[in-house]
């Protein structure tokens, strides 16, 4: 048995820099068709076969997914799997859909047209909702291709150190500066930050924000390293880091959350998760196992039966045509996947 697991996010209408296009998703299953045999998720992970086969899964819950991804899917038929950010999905009702523009309903321009992933983060963590996202309603019209499975409630990136590596100067925003601020301001400090799902995160202090932000900048080429060393002489309190049974009761409570959403709003049972950002550690590996039975990483690896269900491996599909030429050649024959392994090395499992 030496099965794939192929993931990507959004499908658009037409292609952006953070995923696939409509034309080239459609190349992209016929090229997997090609090579595979696409099954769906559970039945890659529960049935024995000496067939190459692939799964399709995707992650977070964008609104195209249904407007664009599940209609193409239908057509063709094939089977997918959706990790679901659970608190990131709303109730907007239903969109239409390429299905409706097929059959002469609603036009292209009529469509859902998304954003990037980078502008719906932002969206979600300002307002706390965004139709970037899929309803609840639409997920349920979707049960017919989709099966779900759980991709945590929240899909936040914390501060894991109490090192800050920079400043917001106006020019270099990141979206996890709403994590930990309800303001955006100029002297706004930045940590290096991972997956809150992955161990012990630090928050910053109200001491420590409110001095950024009051902070008078003389120098406009200095200030930066200026803040820095006033922090360090007159900033007490910088902040706290979790406990680490803190940080297992947090980690626990999420992912048991998003699983029980899931499963009280669509009437099923979930038995598989996918790590946000594909960031996890031994600690959070050994809480998801109590709760999931199979656990995805974005290792890229195949799928045999000595494969650890809590560290499954999947395979990005890849935004453009060459990219998904590439992967399915790499990890639909014994030589391609060597060659591939040779390179990448430990990326691969």
């Amino acid at each position: 048995m030496k099965d794939v697991v192929f993931f990507l996010h959004r499908v658009y209408p037409k292609g952006r820099k953070d995923d696939i296009s409509i034309s080239n998703f459609v190349r992209a299953l016929k090229l997997i068709k090609l090579r595979f045999k696409i099954v769906p998720l559970e039945e890659l992970l529960e049935e024995k076969s000496k067939e190459r086969r692939a799964a399709i899964t995707f992650d977070d819950g964008y609104a195209d997914n249904f407007v664009y991804a599940y209609p193409i899917l239908k057509k063709i038929g094939i089977k997918a799997h959706l990790f679901i950010t659970s608190g990131r999905m709303g109730n907007f009702g239903v969109r239409k859909t390429l299905e409706d523009y097929w059959e002469g309903k609603a036009s292209l321009k009529e469509l859902f047209q998304p954003k990037s992933m980078f502008e719906a983060h932002v969206e979600f963590l300002k307002k706390g909702k965004s139709q970037e996202f899929l309803s609840w309603e639409e997920i349920e019209r979707m049960k017919d291709v989709f099966t779900f499975g759980a991709h945590g409630k929240h899909h936040l990136s914390h501060p894991i150190s109490d090192e800050i590596t920079d400043f917001y100067d106006g020019k270099n925003f990141h979206w996890s500066y709403y994590v930990y601020s309800e303001e955006l301001f100029i002297g706004l400090p930045r940590f290096k930050t991972e997956s809150s799902l992955k161990g012990r995160i630090f928050f910053p202090s109200k001491e420590l924000l409110e001095f950024c932000r009051k902070f008078k900048r003389k120098d406009a080429r200095s200030w930066k390293k200026d803040l820095k060393i006033r922090i360090a002489q007159e900033v007490k309190e910088k902040g706290r880091f979790e406990s680490t049974d803190e940080a297992k009761e947090r980690i626990k409570t999420e992912l048991s959350q998003s699983k029980r959403e899931i499963e009280n709003r669509l009437g099923l049972k979930v038995n598989s998760f996918a790590w946000p950002f594909g960031q996890y550690s031994s600690l959070s590996k050994e809480i998801a196992g109590e709760i999931y039975r199979y656990v995805f990483t974005i290792k890229k690896g195949l799928i045999t039966e000595e494969a650890d269900p809590l560290e499954l491996p999947r395979v990005s599909l890849g935004k453009d045509i060459f990219t998904v030429l590439g992967r399915v050649f790499s990890f639909s024959t014994d030589v391609g996947f060597r060659i591939y392994k040779l390179f990448k090395g430990e990326k691969t499992i």
